[in-house]
Protein backbone atom coordinates (compact mmCIF):
# COMPACT_ATOMS: atom_id res chain seq x y z
CA UNK A 1 0.00 0.00 0.00
CA UNK A 2 2.97 1.81 0.36
CA UNK A 3 3.22 2.87 -3.35
CA UNK A 4 -0.50 3.33 -3.86
CA UNK A 5 0.03 5.83 -0.78
CA UNK A 6 2.74 7.78 -2.76
CA UNK A 7 0.86 7.87 -5.89
CA UNK A 8 -2.62 8.83 -4.67
CA UNK A 9 -1.83 10.79 -1.43
CA UNK A 10 -1.15 14.46 -1.50
CA UNK A 11 -2.39 16.96 -4.31
CA UNK A 12 -5.89 17.21 -2.48
CA UNK A 13 -6.48 13.56 -3.56
CA UNK A 14 -8.24 11.19 -0.60
CA UNK A 15 -8.17 7.29 0.28
CA UNK A 16 -12.04 7.82 -1.64
CA UNK A 17 -9.46 8.40 -4.57
CA UNK A 18 -7.56 5.61 -3.82
CA UNK A 19 -10.49 3.20 -4.02
CA UNK A 20 -12.07 4.44 -6.97
CA UNK A 21 -8.24 3.74 -8.54
CA UNK A 22 -8.12 0.83 -7.57
CA UNK A 23 -11.73 -0.25 -8.79
CA UNK A 24 -10.32 1.09 -12.08
CA UNK A 25 -7.28 -1.54 -11.82
CA UNK A 26 -10.00 -4.32 -10.77
CA UNK A 27 -12.23 -3.06 -13.68
CA UNK A 28 -9.38 -2.99 -16.60
CA UNK A 29 -8.52 -6.45 -15.49
CA UNK A 30 -12.23 -7.90 -16.18
CA UNK A 31 -12.23 -5.63 -19.23
CA UNK A 32 -9.11 -7.03 -20.69
CA UNK A 33 -10.30 -10.65 -19.57
CA UNK A 34 -13.49 -10.08 -21.61
CA UNK A 35 -12.46 -8.06 -24.58
CA UNK A 36 -9.86 -10.62 -25.69
CA UNK A 37 -12.48 -13.25 -26.69
CA UNK A 38 -14.53 -10.69 -27.97
CA UNK A 39 -11.93 -9.22 -30.55
CA UNK A 40 -10.63 -12.77 -31.43
CA UNK A 41 -14.60 -13.22 -32.51
CA UNK A 42 -15.01 -9.94 -34.33
CA UNK A 43 -11.20 -10.82 -36.32
CA UNK A 44 -13.12 -14.53 -37.15
CA UNK A 45 -15.73 -12.72 -38.40
CA UNK A 46 -14.10 -10.34 -40.29
CA UNK A 47 -11.92 -12.88 -41.97
CA UNK A 48 -15.00 -14.58 -43.27
CA UNK A 49 -15.93 -11.40 -44.62
CA UNK A 50 -13.02 -11.33 -46.94
CA UNK A 51 -13.39 -14.51 -47.82
CA UNK A 52 -17.05 -14.25 -48.68
CA UNK A 53 -16.62 -12.57 -51.92
CA UNK A 54 -14.53 -14.76 -53.63
CA UNK A 55 -16.93 -17.68 -52.48
CA UNK A 56 -19.71 -16.51 -54.45
CA UNK A 57 -17.34 -15.78 -56.87
CA UNK A 58 -15.97 -19.38 -57.43
CA UNK A 59 -20.01 -20.53 -56.71
CA UNK A 60 -21.37 -18.21 -59.84
CA UNK A 61 -18.51 -19.70 -62.00
CA UNK A 62 -19.15 -23.14 -61.10
CA UNK A 63 -23.01 -22.72 -61.40
CA UNK A 64 -21.88 -21.72 -65.17
CA UNK A 65 -19.66 -24.51 -66.03
CA UNK A 66 -23.38 -26.91 -65.47
CA UNK A 67 -23.00 -28.45 -61.84
CA UNK A 68 -25.59 -28.02 -59.26
CA UNK A 69 -25.64 -25.44 -56.14
CA UNK A 70 -25.26 -28.22 -54.15
CA UNK A 71 -22.56 -29.90 -55.86
CA UNK A 72 -21.23 -26.78 -56.57
CA UNK A 73 -20.82 -26.12 -52.98
CA UNK A 74 -19.58 -29.38 -51.82
CA UNK A 75 -16.51 -28.84 -54.61
CA UNK A 76 -15.95 -25.12 -52.95
CA UNK A 77 -15.97 -26.56 -49.85
CA UNK A 78 -13.58 -29.63 -50.28
CA UNK A 79 -11.11 -27.21 -51.56
CA UNK A 80 -10.69 -25.23 -48.53
CA UNK A 81 -9.30 -26.31 -45.21
CA UNK A 82 -10.09 -22.88 -43.68
CA UNK A 83 -12.58 -22.80 -41.25
CA UNK A 84 -14.97 -20.93 -43.98
CA UNK A 85 -14.37 -24.84 -45.88
CA UNK A 86 -15.55 -25.87 -42.46
CA UNK A 87 -18.37 -24.25 -42.22
CA UNK A 88 -19.63 -24.74 -45.70
CA UNK A 89 -19.07 -28.82 -45.84
CA UNK A 90 -21.40 -28.38 -42.60
CA UNK A 91 -23.71 -26.62 -44.66
CA UNK A 92 -23.82 -28.86 -47.38
CA UNK A 93 -24.45 -31.66 -45.32
CA UNK A 94 -27.40 -29.66 -44.12
CA UNK A 95 -28.32 -29.24 -47.05
CA UNK A 96 -28.95 -32.77 -48.10
CA UNK A 97 -31.71 -32.80 -45.52
CA UNK A 98 -33.04 -29.60 -45.42
CA UNK A 99 -32.63 -27.98 -48.61
CA UNK A 100 -30.72 -24.66 -49.30
CA UNK A 101 -33.16 -21.87 -47.50
CA UNK A 102 -32.32 -23.57 -44.42
CA UNK A 103 -29.10 -24.58 -44.55
CA UNK A 104 -27.65 -21.56 -45.39
CA UNK A 105 -29.08 -19.36 -43.38
CA UNK A 106 -27.75 -21.47 -40.02
CA UNK A 107 -24.66 -20.83 -41.53
CA UNK A 108 -24.88 -16.99 -41.99
CA UNK A 109 -26.06 -17.49 -37.75
CA UNK A 110 -23.16 -19.74 -37.78
CA UNK A 111 -21.13 -16.51 -39.24
CA UNK A 112 -21.71 -13.77 -36.81
CA UNK A 113 -21.63 -11.27 -39.54
CA UNK A 114 -24.56 -9.30 -40.09
CA UNK A 115 -23.41 -8.75 -43.80
CA UNK A 116 -23.04 -12.59 -44.48
CA UNK A 117 -26.50 -12.57 -42.97
CA UNK A 118 -27.88 -10.17 -45.39
CA UNK A 119 -26.19 -11.63 -48.88
CA UNK A 120 -27.91 -14.87 -47.79
CA UNK A 121 -31.26 -13.56 -47.47
CA UNK A 122 -30.86 -11.79 -50.80
CA UNK A 123 -30.09 -15.39 -52.21
CA UNK A 124 -32.71 -17.29 -50.96
CA UNK A 125 -34.57 -14.77 -52.58
CA UNK A 126 -32.97 -14.78 -55.90
CA UNK A 127 -33.10 -19.05 -56.11
CA UNK A 128 -36.75 -18.81 -55.74
CA UNK A 129 -36.59 -16.02 -59.17
CA UNK A 130 -36.82 -16.34 -62.87
CA UNK A 131 -33.72 -14.80 -63.30
CA UNK A 132 -29.72 -16.75 -63.65
CA UNK A 133 -28.57 -17.30 -60.37
CA UNK A 134 -25.16 -17.28 -61.19
CA UNK A 135 -25.52 -13.69 -62.66
CA UNK A 136 -27.01 -12.95 -59.57
CA UNK A 137 -23.91 -14.38 -57.45
CA UNK A 138 -21.38 -12.51 -59.92
CA UNK A 139 -23.00 -9.21 -58.87
CA UNK A 140 -23.89 -9.97 -55.10
CA UNK A 141 -19.95 -10.87 -55.03
CA UNK A 142 -18.64 -7.43 -56.77
CA UNK A 143 -21.08 -5.26 -54.73
CA UNK A 144 -19.88 -7.02 -51.70
CA UNK A 145 -16.27 -6.55 -52.53
CA UNK A 146 -16.70 -2.67 -53.55
CA UNK A 147 -18.46 -2.28 -50.06
CA UNK A 148 -15.44 -4.39 -47.90
CA UNK A 149 -13.08 -2.71 -49.86
CA UNK A 150 -14.73 0.74 -49.12
CA UNK A 151 -14.80 0.17 -45.19
CA UNK A 152 -11.20 -1.17 -44.83
CA UNK A 153 -10.34 2.01 -47.46
CA UNK A 154 -12.19 4.84 -45.19
CA UNK A 155 -10.75 2.65 -41.81
CA UNK A 156 -6.92 2.78 -43.18
CA UNK A 157 -7.61 6.55 -44.08
CA UNK A 158 -9.21 7.40 -40.64
CA UNK A 159 -6.96 4.86 -38.67
CA UNK A 160 -3.92 7.54 -37.78
CA UNK A 161 -6.89 10.24 -36.43
CA UNK A 162 -8.61 7.60 -34.24
CA UNK A 163 -5.71 6.38 -32.21
CA UNK A 164 -4.13 10.14 -31.88
CA UNK A 165 -7.94 10.24 -30.52
CA UNK A 166 -7.58 7.48 -28.24
CA UNK A 167 -4.17 8.52 -26.72
CA UNK A 168 -4.21 11.74 -26.92
CA UNK A 169 -7.23 11.39 -24.15
CA UNK A 170 -5.58 8.47 -22.28
CA UNK A 171 -2.22 10.03 -22.38
CA UNK A 172 -1.03 13.34 -24.31
CA UNK A 173 -4.04 15.01 -22.05
CA UNK A 174 -3.06 14.26 -18.69
CA UNK A 175 0.89 14.52 -19.32
CA UNK A 176 -0.25 18.59 -20.77
CA UNK A 177 -2.90 19.09 -17.86
CA UNK A 178 -0.02 17.79 -15.08
CA UNK A 179 2.23 20.11 -16.34
CA UNK A 180 0.06 23.12 -16.32
CA UNK A 181 -0.67 21.92 -12.72
CA UNK A 182 3.36 21.73 -12.34
CA UNK A 183 3.49 25.46 -12.92
CA UNK A 184 0.82 26.97 -12.07
CA UNK A 185 1.40 24.96 -8.51
CA UNK A 186 4.79 24.70 -7.78
CA UNK A 187 4.15 27.80 -5.10
CA UNK A 188 6.53 30.48 -6.52
CA UNK A 189 5.84 32.85 -9.53
CA UNK A 190 9.57 34.49 -10.03
CA UNK A 191 10.28 36.08 -6.39
CA UNK A 192 6.26 36.11 -5.58
CA UNK A 193 5.28 33.11 -3.18
CA UNK A 194 1.79 31.43 -4.23
CA UNK A 195 -0.96 30.10 -2.43
CA UNK A 196 -3.09 28.58 -4.09
CA UNK A 197 -5.32 25.36 -3.58
CA UNK A 198 -5.26 22.79 -6.18
CA UNK A 199 -7.51 20.53 -4.10
CA UNK A 200 -10.43 20.76 -6.16
CA UNK A 201 -9.26 21.27 -9.37
CA UNK A 202 -7.21 17.89 -8.94
CA UNK A 203 -10.18 15.90 -8.00
CA UNK A 204 -11.87 17.31 -10.88
CA UNK A 205 -8.70 16.27 -13.64
CA UNK A 206 -8.83 13.01 -11.96
CA UNK A 207 -12.75 12.25 -12.19
CA UNK A 208 -12.59 14.36 -16.13
CA UNK A 209 -9.44 11.69 -16.41
CA UNK A 210 -12.05 9.05 -16.22
CA UNK A 211 -14.23 10.59 -18.67
CA UNK A 212 -11.48 11.32 -21.33
CA UNK A 213 -10.65 7.90 -21.30
CA UNK A 214 -13.70 6.64 -22.20
CA UNK A 215 -14.39 8.98 -24.34
CA UNK A 216 -11.34 8.61 -26.61
CA UNK A 217 -12.24 4.63 -26.30
CA UNK A 218 -15.54 5.58 -27.56
CA UNK A 219 -14.86 8.21 -30.73
CA UNK A 220 -12.17 5.34 -31.42
CA UNK A 221 -14.53 2.49 -32.14
CA UNK A 222 -16.85 4.96 -33.78
CA UNK A 223 -13.96 5.71 -36.30
CA UNK A 224 -12.95 2.49 -36.64
CA UNK A 225 -16.35 0.58 -36.41
CA UNK A 226 -15.12 -1.91 -33.29
CA UNK A 227 -17.61 -0.33 -31.04
CA UNK A 228 -18.52 -4.39 -30.45
CA UNK A 229 -15.77 -4.27 -27.97
CA UNK A 230 -15.52 -0.58 -26.96
CA UNK A 231 -17.39 -1.37 -23.67
CA UNK A 232 -14.32 -3.47 -22.27
CA UNK A 233 -12.11 -1.27 -23.50
CA UNK A 234 -13.03 1.44 -21.65
CA UNK A 235 -11.73 0.73 -17.62
CA UNK A 236 -7.94 0.07 -18.44
CA UNK A 237 -7.76 3.42 -20.61
CA UNK A 238 -9.63 5.06 -18.07
CA UNK A 239 -7.31 3.47 -15.92
CA UNK A 240 -4.08 4.30 -17.97
CA UNK A 241 -5.34 8.12 -17.97
CA UNK A 242 -5.86 8.86 -14.56
CA UNK A 243 -2.21 6.69 -13.26
CA UNK A 244 -0.75 8.88 -15.97
CA UNK A 245 -2.15 12.11 -14.69
CA UNK A 246 -1.30 11.01 -10.77
CA UNK A 247 2.26 10.43 -12.10
CA UNK A 248 2.26 13.68 -13.83
CA UNK A 249 0.84 15.48 -10.56
CA UNK A 250 3.89 13.92 -8.36
CA UNK A 251 5.94 14.62 -11.04
CA UNK A 252 4.69 18.72 -10.54
CA UNK A 253 5.46 18.52 -6.89
CA UNK A 254 9.38 17.03 -7.23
Amino acid sequence: MSILDELVSGDGLSSIHSLIWIGLAVWALIGVLFYIPAKRKQDKITELEMIWPDILADLAEELRAGMGVESALDAIASGRSDRMGLMLQDAVKRMRDEGFGPAMKDFAVKSESPMISRIVSILNVALGSSGSFATTLENISEEFWEIYMLRKERITKTQSTANFILWGGAVICPIMLGLIVAVFGSGKAGDFDLNVDLSLLNQSLFFYMMVLGAGGVWMQSVILQTTQTAIWRMPMYMFIATTTLLLALKISIV
